[in-house]
């Protein structure tokens, strides 16, 4: 079962980790959305979608037939700037965007912050 809230705890805990650890120079919160959609997407299926922003793309999940988009603020839901055109992407096409090595190494971060929210370690 999919809960957002539990899976948005972990994914703070990953990136405050990421961000401790100096193991990545500072991303951009354009590309911890795309490292965000590709993880959602594997750990969880569903598809990954993209939007079209003035910096680039911009990537989130659908689970179940709900858009998931972790990087969108309270600020930018109540702001009406938040539009999303749900094109469809790949996987693939978020590899272009960061290394195989730091994804494997985020990916570990979030199962152990994951495995702490919900109580198994």
């Amino acid at each position: 079962m999919f809960n957002k809230i539990v899976v948005q705890e972990a994914l703070r805990r990953s990136w405050a980790l990421e961000t401790r650890s100096g193991s990545v120079p500072a991303i951009t919160e354009n590309e911890q959305n795309i490292v965000n959609s590709l993880l959602i997407h594997d750990i969880f299926g569903g598809e990954i979608l993209r939007t079209p922003k003035k910096d680039g793309w911009h990537f989130y999940n659908r689970i179940n037939g709900e858009r998931i988009d972790f990087m969108i603020s309270e600020f930018d839901k109540s702001s009406g700037d938040n539009t999303l055109d749900d094109i469809p992407s790949s996987p693939e096409q978020t590899h272009d965007y960061f290394e195989d090595v730091d994804y494997s190494n985020f990916f570990m971060r979030f199962v152990g912050a994951f495995e702490e929210v919900v109580g198994l370690c």
